[in-house]
């Protein structure tokens, strides 16, 4: 099957169409309060950690609910706004990344009521690109900076967990403020 160049340039056009709406019903729909929230949670996390390392456990749990109740509740009134069907497929797919990341996994590989890890900055990094990997299965899925951003993170995070872990705790607070900034650039500089 051949296109001539007119149809080609159409059918870039319709994509760029597509892309740009969607850019568009991403920041008018909050898609930047979620970085704003979970980035902000993220440095909270980060600054009881360095104060307090695994005694900021307890604190980390209410931060990481409070983020949760938070995100569960703007989903809730953009889902009132915005009538459009919920993808049961990518639902899925974040699903099952949890159950195996949360349960099994940690299983396979230690004491499932410990999370027998090496230290306490490897549980961080551990649920750190955990999460992360929900972001790269959005960017997938949706948009692909939510990619970009999972990438980014689960490099640096593991990359200085390994190479650099006296700077971990000071990293994990700066990739808090990149999500902070990622929902600034997603709301006011996106175009």
């Amino acid at each position: 099957m051949n296109i001539s160049p007119d149809e080609a340039a159409k059918a870039l056009q319709e994509i760029e169409t597509s892309r740009e709406a969607m850019r568009r019903a991403i920041r008018t729909h909050r898609g930047h309060v979620y970085l704003w929230i979970w980035g902000g949670a993220w440095v909270a996390m980060s600054l009881v950690n360095w104060a307090y390392d695994q005694g900021a456990l307890r604190a980390n749990f209410w931060i990481s609910g409070a983020g949760l109740v938070a995100t569960l509740l703007i989903g809730y009134v953009q889902g009132r706004q915005i009538r459009s069907k919920v993808d049961r497929r990518f639902i899925g797919v974040c699903a099952t990344l949890l159950m195996f990341g949360y349960f099994v996994w940690p299983l396979l590989l230690g004491d499932l009521r410990s999370y027998d890890f090496h230290s306490y900055k490897a549980a961080y990094a551990y649920f750190t690109v955990l999460w992360m990997q929900l972001y790269m299965v959005a960017g997938i899925w949706f948009a692909n900076f939510w990619f970009w951003i999972g990438l980014a993170v689960t490099a640096l995070t593991v990359a200085t967990l390994l190479l650099l872990p006296a700077l971990f705790w000071a990293v994990t607070l700066l990739l808090g403020l990149v999500l902070l900034g990622s929902g600034f650039y997603v709301r006011y500089g996106w175009r």
